[in-house]
C-alpha cells in the first residue's frame, strides 16, 4: 500500500491536466487541486498509522496488508469490519472526499471469488484482485456531462 508521500508522487506522472485553459503542470502544487491531493494523501497516510492501521487495514490471505475494503469478504465479520474502515476514511476528510480511494473497491474485492462469472477472462480477474489489495490504487471512473445531457434529452 502506498502511503501519502507516494500517493502526492504518483500525481506527478507527466498527466496531461487543463484548468480553464491553463495547462497545469503539477496538480499537487496548483491551488486548484493541491488541497484535495493532501487530502487523499492523509487518508493514504491513516493506512500505515499505529491506531488507525487497526481500523482501516487486514492481512490478505497471501500475507500483505489491505484496507478492509479491498479484501474479500468471506463473512459477516469482514463486512462490518469493512463498513467501519469506510466509515473511518470518510470521518477523515469529513465527509467531503465524495470519490475516494474506496469508491470502486467493493466491485474489486469480489473480483476473486466471481472471477468466474468473467468466462475467459478469469485470470484477469483474479490478477486485477491481487494488484488492487496490494496497491490500494485510486479507482474511479467519470461521467461524460455530454452523455448525461444527450441520455436525458
Amino acid at each position: 500500500m502506498m502511503n501519502g508521500k507516494e500517493y502526492l508522487e504518483s500525481l506527478r506522472d507527466n498527466r496531461v491536466v487543463y484548468l480553464n485553459g491553463e495547462k497545469i503542470d503539477d496538480v499537487t502544487a496548483h491551488p486548484a487541486y493541491e488541497n484535495a491531493a493532501r487530502s487523499i494523501a492523509r487518508m493514504y497516510d491513516a493506512l500505515h498509522d499505529e491506531q488507525m492501521g487497526k481500523i482501516l487495514t487486514t492481512t490478505t490471505e497471501e500475507g500483505y496488508p489491505t484496507h478492509k475494503f479491498f479484501k474479500e469478504p468471506k463473512n459477516a465479520q469482514d463486512l462490518l469490519e469493512a463498513r467501519d474502515a469506510i466509515a473511518q476514511w470518510a470521518k477523515l476528510s469529513y465527509g467531503f472526499m465524495g470519490r475516494t480511494p474506496d469508491y470502486k473497491a467493493s466491485f474489486t474485492a469480489h473480483l476473486k471469488a466471481f472471477a468466474d462469472y468473467y468466462e475467459g477472462f478469469e485470470d484477469n480477474a483474479r490478477n486485477w484482485y491481487k494488484k488492487t489489495t496490494k496497491e490500494v490504487p485510486f479507482i474511479n471512473h467519470t461521467i461524460s456531462l455530454y452523455n448525461m445531457w444527450t441520455y436525458f434529452l
